[in-house]
């Protein structure tokens, strides 16, 4: 039996700290934690009342890691989100406030709920980890991360996300409503006093400092990919791109996701090289945002994840 790894190690701690404060939900732990590790951004998708909002928190906790949120709502401008620049009269000059996303967690808060032009203001946040403002680039740092939500539900007021937009997402995660058991425990845990806004008394305590996580993405890095490996993951891509499902396949940008993340997926699990159930296990949340169906799939009830379930199927695996 291998032994256990540093990553293996940090995953555990990372599952104990978030589930003093969160029943259930072990997958959408895990793509969080697959994101931290790779340096990606989520998208959050649930009906309201599903800890979205919570499961963000908590990240931040466990990361040691500054957390803002922004609430995102149709007069939110993009200078609400990077900041202004504001004349100082005793300086006689310019000076710029950085705005709420000059964080390492940023919660964008319904995303979907603001216009195309405040949705923009993060693409170059998201891809360069920087933002420009007056003609001067500021950096946001390595353990920036975006965790958006969003409510599959409920058109009204709402501005579907882009296509650029949502290619920037490493994950995007379905958090759906607990099962009886689960919900029971929550209630208990209600009972008991659980207050979901204090997680300090909750007792989550960081668990990935910055060195950690340094150290951590050096383990995800150095996990061997082999050349079948990779044929799986580009065969995988190739399916999107011809599925008669789909009008629009993933991107390289997917690809790229599909590889990082299957590294990252092999690392919390104690081995130093993939396999395909690795790049299997997270095919959906890496590639479901990323497709656009064509309106006869849609109409005949092929939805996201099914989309990709079908891409699949089509790609022998690997032996």
């Amino acid at each position: 039996m291998a032994p256990v790894t540093p990553t293996a190690n940090l995953r555990r701690a990372f599952h104990e700290a978030i589930g003093r404060a969160v029943v259930g939900q072990q997958q959408i732990i895990d793509g969080l934690l697959l994101s931290v590790l790779v340096g990606g951004h989520v998208l959050l998708e649930g009906v309201p009342g599903t800890a979205k909002t919570l499961m963000a928190r908590c990240t931040a906790a466990a990361l040691d890691a500054r957390f803002t949120r922004v609430q995102f709502t149709p007069d939110l401008l993009p200078s609400d989100i990077i900041g202004t620049s504001v004349w100082r009269a005793d300086r006689a000059q310019f000076e710029f406030r950085p705005g709420p996303i000059f964080t390492d967690t940023l919660l964008a808060d319904e995303i979907n709920r603001a216009p195309a032009k405040t949705q923009a203001a993060l693409l170059e946040a998201m891809e360069e980890r920087q933002v420009t403002s007056d003609g001067e680039t500021r950096p946001l740092g390595d353990r920036f991360m975006v965790v958006a939500t969003q409510n599959p539900v409920e058109y009204e007021g709402t501005y579907p996300l882009p296509e650029a937009q949502l290619d920037r997402f490493f994950f995007k995660l379905g958090v759906d409503t607990p099962d009886q058991p689960t919900e029971a425990a929550m209630l208990r845990r209600i009972d008991a006093g659980f207050d979901p806004h204090d997680l300090v008394a909750a007792g989550i305590q960081p668990v990935i400092d910055s060195a950690t996580l340094t150290a951590a993405r050096a383990e995800v890095g150095a996990v061997r990919v082999s050349d079948e490996v990779v044929s799986y993951i580009t065969a995988i891509v190739a399916a999107t791109r011809t599925s008669p499902d789909l009008s629009l396949g993933a991107s390289p940008r997917g690809a790229i996701a599909l590889l990082r993340g299957s590294k990252a997926m092999a690392a919390i699990q104690s081995r130093d090289y993939v396999v395909p159930e690795d790049v299997k296990d997270i095919c959906i949340p890496a590639l479901r945002h990323r497709l656009v169906r064509r309106a006869e799939a849609e109409l005949q009830g092929v939805g996201e994840v099914s989309a990709v379930e079908r891409a699949l199927a089509r790609v022998a695996v690997p032996r």
